[in-house]
């Protein structure tokens, strides 16, 4: 399910809510009840259907307890119970569905970098294809302003080309024969002719993005361990609501035991966390992955930086000067006039 469905049935649960709240407040139970469980059904059916298919394949999850919890809050009249479960574990999908997109962000800009086109030399003649059809050892020309399509080796001409994408060198690099550049990167002057030594999925950048994806299917540790946690105790809570109600011989008792396990506190918790330290980190510029990196922060102690331009805009600037034997405004003119 897309996160945009997901949004929508998220609104319309909470609308028929507030609904119900109101109807409540104005003591027409009969239509505060109805849209209660309409909106327990509304984020519920996800949820029901996720545990119908887990049973097919005999899988006791969550939404398998989530789904027992919710028909016997209802059963047992607990309408509120009900929808409160269903949306805020529809919420907690709703926040991880956010929490991919914007790890996804991070992915997106790479791929911005690679250049879909290239332009060969072979036989004296220039041809446009496309990137991926470059083969090894072909001969790409690069010109001012494009980007360079494959790693290679310059045979031909000079050029300043912006490694900062790859090597976090803010000031363009000088580069001439036999001199190794990199897919991605920038010529920002020069004419070059390169041989291709790694095109396709072998390019470094290729490389980079493979890893950025492989980093975006990890999981957070806490989120690893509630799933194992699930694994167990579903199916221990529903043993102990059957055995409960067979020896109380109170099905209430038992239907009230499954309501109050319902872990929904527990589902939403690390998404909302992740959610949050991911969207805070993108407001002040700072790209994070994932959750099992944000995890890891809190166990950092040092941090080394070892390019300029990570930590600074990489373009020096006076900041503050002291003058000695000359005031400071004639000191200015003097520099100006140089």
């Amino acid at each position: 399910m897309s996160k945009k469905i997901q949004g929508y049935i998220l609104l319309a649960s909470a609308c028929l809510i507030v609904l119900s709240l109101l109807f409540k407040r104005l003591e027409v139970n009969v239509l505060a009840d109805s849209f209660m469980i309409f909106a327990a059904f509304v984020a519920g059916y996800h949820i029901f259907s996720k545990a119908i298919k887990g049973l097919r394949f005999k899988i006791i999850g969550i939404e398998l307890l989530v789904t027992i919890a919710v028909t016997g809050a209802i059963i047992i009249g607990e309408y509120w119970e009900a929808a409160a479960v269903t949306f805020l574990f529809m919420l907690g999908s709703y926040l991880e569905a956010r929490t991919l997109d914007k790890t996804r962000s991070s992915l997106e800009k790479l791929m911005a970098y690679h250049p879909s086109q290239a332009t060969v030399l072979k036989d004296g003649i220039e041809s446009t294809i496309d990137a991926e059809e470059v083969q090894k050892y072909d001969v790409v020309i690069v010109k001012p302003g494009e980007k360079i399509p494959v790693d290679g080796v310059i045979v031909k001409g000079n050029a300043s080309v912006n490694q900062a994408m790859i090597t976090g060198e803010s000031i363009p690099i000088f580069k001439q024969i036999n001199d190794n550049v990199f897919s991605g990167t920038m010529n920002e002057s020069g004419y070059i002719h390169i041989e291709a030594t790694k095109v396709g999925e072998d390019t470094t950048l290729s490389k980079i993005i493979e890893m950025v994806e492989e980093a975006q299917e990890s999981k957070a540790k806490t989120q690893k361990f509630l799933e194992r946690f699930a694994k167990y105790y579903t199916p221990s809570i529903i043993v102990l609501a059957i055995l409960l109600g067979a020896i109380t011989q109170d099905i209430r008792l038992a239907l009230t035991l499954l309501v109050i396990s319902c872990p929904g506190a527990l589902v939403i918790s690390v998404p909302v966390s992740i959610v949050a330290g991911i969207g805070h980190g993108a407001r002040n510029g700072v790209l994070i992955k994932g959750g099992e990196y944000i995890e890891k922060l809190g166990k950092i102690d040092v941090v080394a930086f070892d390019k300029t331009g990570t930590l600074t805009k990489g373009t020096p600037a006076v900041m503050n000067f002291a003058v000695y034997d000359i005031g400071e405004t004639e000191l200015l003119k003097k520099s100006c006039q140089r």
